[in-house]
């Protein structure tokens, strides 16, 4: 399926096939080497795309968010939508370093694309949003890019005679137009647009022919010596995490957020699927092209205190690994052909509870994903890993801000009161933790 400015959009979610996937052999029937199996298997796209129980998908609510995404009378000079800065021509962003703000200077950080967002954490590249239903009301609000109020843009929505019912078709249980509800039908569009098949896609598939001698030796040097999967990891090549990469300047990123001086600096590891498409590069926009960010990570990182202790160290890279390793990262774009595969729908498994009261980080990651406790119970978070953590939990009866976790520290949490908690790491958000408490 296809979704550009100017194609129909069609969501036919009883009966979207998985052709991502299909015809592909297991893991286990692919003639690989185990060990090259074993790294494959991180990499294999998903069956489906999820979306979240409090905003589940429906036809009439991605149309509704296609119509808003390229609507211009969503700015406050209805001069701008969504789309001018995300593009679906440019890879769902606007392929420049810093787009040009209002006030006509430009913006402090390049426009990421959402493609591939339904399988985000946090959102903008210091991650202030914590979904993109609140992420999608961040431009529109912003006097820098589209300059408008929630109410001004309420306003103009009830006035359009094409709006109300279409709202009454996506929210039948409350059809009224309202920041939230436009909110929601924003990003269920935007977790309609997934990436298509790559040849990389095809090769993990068992098809040894997808890409070419030169990538899968550039794999090789992407996941062994250049250690760019340390943090490019997962089907997505991004593990979601915030990381200062030695870049100039004086963004602080993520530590301005959580106030975290150890954190100036980091940003949003971004995606790799695509990436040859969509420089320029870096947050600020700064790098041309893919041989630059290659070579920004072998001679060009400014050395400071608050680097990211995943950060490569690639300075004895040779000439010849470096073309390889470019040559891999062409392999992430999708075929023409299959440029706007979907993917069935889903909601996120549920995991398996346990009665732990010590949690374990190691290797970003939380030993257990949900556990059940009593009323009075204390939780330990021990970090076992090699990189600092932040254990957060943002709940009406608990707001819990561990500061800065180094290895071999643990935090206590005590739960007073029952209810559900959400935990997470405020550095690698994909690591959460549900507590149930009675």
């Amino acid at each position: 399926m296809r979704f550009s400015a100017i194609d129909p959009f069609h969501v036919l979610i009883g009966s979207l096939v998985c052709t991502l996937l299909g015809g592909m052999p297991a893991l286990a029937e692919r003639k690989f080497d185990p060990a090259v199996a074993s790294v494959l298997a991180d990499y294999v796209r998903p069956g489906s795309v999820p979306f979240p129980d409090d905003n589940p998908f429906t036809e009439a609510k991605a149309e509704l968010g296609r119509k808003l995404f390229f609507d211009a009378s969503l700015s406050g000079a209805g001069d701008r939508s969504c789309a001018t800065c995300h593009a679906p021509v440019s890879g769902w962003q606007d392929g420049v370093p810093a787009h040009q703000g209002l006030d006509g200077t430009p913006l402090g950080r390049r426009t990421p694309s959402v493609q591939d967002a339904a399988w985000g954490e946090l959102f903008f590249w210091d991650g202030r949003a914590g979904s993109l239903e609140e992420q999608a009301l961040g431009p529109v609000q912003n006097p820098r890019e589209m300059n408008q109020t929630l109410e001004g843009m309420v306003r103009t929505l009830e006035v359009d005679p094409e709006y109300p019912p279409l709202f009454a078709r996506a929210f039948p249980e409350d059809p009224r137009i309202t920041p939230v509800t436009v909110a929601k039908a924003l990003a269920t569009f935007q977790r309609t647009l997934v990436s298509g098949v790559t040849p990389f896609d095809r090769w993990v598939g068992g098809d040894g022919g997808a890409i070419s001698e030169e990538a899968k030796r550039g794999f090789q040097v992407f996941t062994g010596p250049a250690g760019c999967s340390s943090c490019h990891s997962g089907w997505q090549f991004t593990d979601h995490a915030f990381h200062d990469i030695g870049l100039p300047g004086e963004d602080l990123g993520r530590g301005a957020i959580l106030g975290l001086p150890e954190l100036n600096h980091a940003f949003k590891t971004p995606p790799l699927r695509n990436v040859a498409d969509r420089a320029p590069y870096m947050h600020d926009g700064s790098i041309g092209t893919l041989e630059g960010v290659v070579e920004h990570y072998r001679s060009g990182i400014v050395r400071r205190d608050t680097l990211s202790p995943d950060l490569p160290r690639i300075d004895a890279l040779s000439e010849r690994e470096k073309a390889d390793l470019v040559a891999f990262l062409h392999s992430l774009s999708p075929d023409p052909a299959t440029a706007a595969d979907s993917l069935a729908v889903t909601s996120a498994p549920e995991s398996e509870t346990s009665d732990t009261l010590t949690i374990v980080q190691k290797d970003k990651r939380f030993s257990h994903r949900h556990v059940h406790i009593r009323v009075g119970e204390t939780l330990t978070i021990q970090n076992q890993d090699t990189r600092a953590h932040n254990i957060r939990v943002f709940e009406d009866s608990m707001d819990f801000n561990s500061g800065y976790q180094e290895p071999g520290e643990h935090v206590s949490l005590p739960f007073t009161e029952p209810g559900t908690y959400h935990v997470f790491c405020g550095i690698h958000p994909k690591m959460k933790l549900k507590v149930d408490v009675e």
